[in-house]
């Protein structure tokens, strides 16, 4: 079914010239073998179908150049397309199809083909000659049928090109993970170049890493493929390195015969490795990292008709991009000491003495500025300690029988008198002896006076020993229940002991049940590191920061030393008594606020020294320590 629309009855049928013209034109298009027999097939067709064309131009774009450009022209190739130019551009900018009408009766057509929401892709300019609106109209609709043909040929393209890229990444990931396997690096360049032989369809594979300083870089070969020793001063292996030294030096591909997109590079060297060798073609790529270029991947293939072409290119520069950071960092890593802090060294520095970061010159400034401070200035030089507040004296309650517990009306953190009640013991097993005691004199009494009535006096004397004995048990028993009454030795507070949970559970002989404390007389408990008790002395002062009660601290002097040493968290410590110094005016005001088993910190003042030597004391010691008992 024809597309174009004609005058003649549709009885009549097209003329035999014309189904013949229409017949060659879609063998040339079907028979295409290049993409341009493509475009000028398929353009010599859509014109053919639109009776009032003169003369079509296909343009696409031109991403190296930024520009749309003209890819078939029917019937004349040689035709200027400058008057073109203006509707083309009009029809790009809108995203429309264009017409313009000219006096000489000539009509300009444009129409833009996009790829989905994508800018436009092509754009059909033709020449009409005599058409009206109407054959305008039916021009347009035969473009956009015909338009399917470039369209899918896009979309093809792009299959294309994400199939290999696809094709190329699944490569490149496989080599890397090859490379993984691997925790040196010449065991790992040399896994590469053999997978990358196969990979490549190359006769031969090498890999050369950057040596030298930085101003003078030099590669040098780590790896060929399929050898496991070559030698490095014979004049195959210096060959690669200039080629290689080439391709290093313009930062890009280097080929010879070289495909067209790296043509313009020079490749004087790789020319020269093929007049001596039995290579016919080679291509250099350079493997990138972050800091630059640290290598390159050289292939050589000695088959005169296998020459590497654009693919060959992109598949070998996609496996660079993936493959060099990972064989540096291999290298980098396989360096000793003293590269890494070079390097290291030059990177602070190039940071330090770059025109950039000025935050991190002021901190480089603030540091040396520290250290300066650190080795010139003196401040106080404090031992910091532990410390525990108790009280100047503290009493105990204990039991004084064993018994059971009747009542307990206080306990600790409550505040006593001296002779309140504290607890209280059962008494009612000692008020049935006291009972038996008064009953067993009076027994004995009555005894005695009937002897003393029948004149016995050795039964007389008998029973007054046995009525003393019985006084001396009931004197007891009454002592004993006037001790069970547990009173408060001392005015203070409770600091431990909590009897109201034990009501009615016994308690043995001895016990301590309550331990009383004074709140106008502290002593402070100072747990100090063995490896500063060198810096203090009795009468040194210092301050006290409670943890229940922060703030400037309190004054303190030392009291006592005692060579009393205990482990604590892995340190072991020795005991330091202190006295707290208060002001007679506000002294009752500051010791209302301190109870006895606050916890705090200690800093004792030494003397003055150099802030590096305070900060670094215990490094330096244990040094000091270290040298000695690794002396001989």
């Amino acid at each position: 079914m024809s597309l174009t629309r004609d005058s003649a009855p549709a009885a009549a049928g097209p003329a035999p010239d014309v189904v013949n013209l229409e017949s060659g034109l879609w063998s040339a298009f079907t028979r295409a073998r290049s993409e341009a027999a493509f475009l000028t097939g398929w353009l010599a067709i859509l014109l053919n179908r639109i009776p009032s064309a003169e003369m079509a131009a296909l343009l696409e774009a031109d991403h190296a150049q930024g520009a749309f450009q003209p890819r078939a022209v029917v019937p004349d190739p040689r035709r200027d397309l400058a008057p073109l130019r203006e509707i083309a551009e009009r029809s790009l900018n809108s995203g429309r199809p264009a017409s313009d009408s000219l006096e000489d009766g000539q009509t300009h057509l444009a129409y833009p083909v996009r790829l989905g929401e994508e800018p436009v892709a092509a754009v059909v300019v033709m020449v009409l000659g005599g058409a009206d609106a109407a054959a305008v109209q039916a021009a347009l609709r035969d473009i956009h049928w015909a338009a399917g043909w470039m369209a899918a040929r896009q979309w093809e393209r792009r299959a294309q090109e994400e199939a290999g890229a696809r094709a190329r990444a699944a490569v490149a990931l496989d080599l890397v993970a090859l490379l993984a396997e691997h925790r040196k690096p010449e065991p790992a360049a040399m896994a590469l170049v053999n997978a990358l032989q196969k990979v490549m369809g190359a006769d031969q594979v090498s890999v050369g890493m950057l040596r030298g300083a930085r101003s003078n870089p030099r590669v040098k070969l780590m790896a060929m493929s399929h050898a496991a020793w070559f030698r490095r001063r014979s004049a195959v292996a210096e060959g690669l390195e200039t080629a290689m030294e080439e391709c290093l030096d313009q930062g890009g591909a280097v080929a010879a015969p070289a495909p067209g997109s790296i043509d313009r590079a020079i490749a004087v060297a790789h020319r020269d490795y093929l007049r001596g060798s039995a290579t016919t073609h080679i291509l250099s790529v350079p493997l990138p990292d972050e800091t630059g270029i640290a290598g390159v991947l050289t292939f050589e293939r000695r088959a005169s008709d296998r020459p590497f072409s654009e693919a060959d290119l992109t598949m070998a520069e996609t496996v660079a991009a993936l493959v060099g950071p990972v064989l540096e960092l291999k290298r980098r890593n396989r360096r000793w000491v003293a590269g890494r802090i070079l390097d290291g060294t030059l990177h602070v520095l190039g940071i330090l003495l770059g025109p950039r970061r000025l935050s991190w010159k002021l901190l480089a400034l603030a540091l040396i500025g520290l250290g300066v401070a650190a080795a010139t200035v003196k401040a106080p030089f404090r031992v910091q300690a532990e410390a525990v507040l108790r009280g100047e004296v503290q009493r105990a309650a204990v039991a004084p029988f064993a018994g059971y517990i009747d009542a307990a009306p206080l306990r600790a953190g409550d505040p006593v008198a001296a002779g309140d009640l504290l607890a209280r013991l059962d008494e009612t097993d000692l008020r049935l002896e006291e009972l038996r005691w008064r009953s067993e004199i009076d027994r004995l009494m009555a005894q005695s006076r009937d002897a003393l009535a029948q004149y016995d006096r050795t039964q007389l004397a008998l029973l007054e020993a046995q009525i003393e004995q019985a006084r001396a048990q009931l004197r007891l028993t009454e002592a004993r229940l006037a001790r069970s009454r547990i009173l408060a030795p001392i005015d203070g507070l409770i600091v431990s002991g909590d009897l109201s949970q034990r009501l009615g559970a016994p308690v043995q002989a001895g016990e301590v049940l309550f331990e009383v404390a004074p709140l106008d007389a502290f002593r402070i408990d100072i747990w100090l590191d063995e490896r500063d008790l060198r810096f203090v002395t009795p009468g040194q002062a210092g301050r006290l920061v409670l943890t229940g009660d922060p703030g400037d601290g309190r004054p303190l002097r030392l009291s006592r030393i005692t060579p009393v040493a205990e482990p604590r968290e892995g340190i072991n410590s020795f005991r330091l008594e202190a006295a707290l110094v208060t002001d007679p005016d506000s002294g009752a005001d500051e010791l209302a606020r301190l109870r006895p088993g606050m916890e705090g910190v200690v800093k004792i003042d030494v003397e003055d020294a150099l802030l590096s030597w305070i900060w670094t004391r215990r490094l330096t010691d244990w040094v000091r320590r270290t040298l000695w008992v690794w002396m001989p």
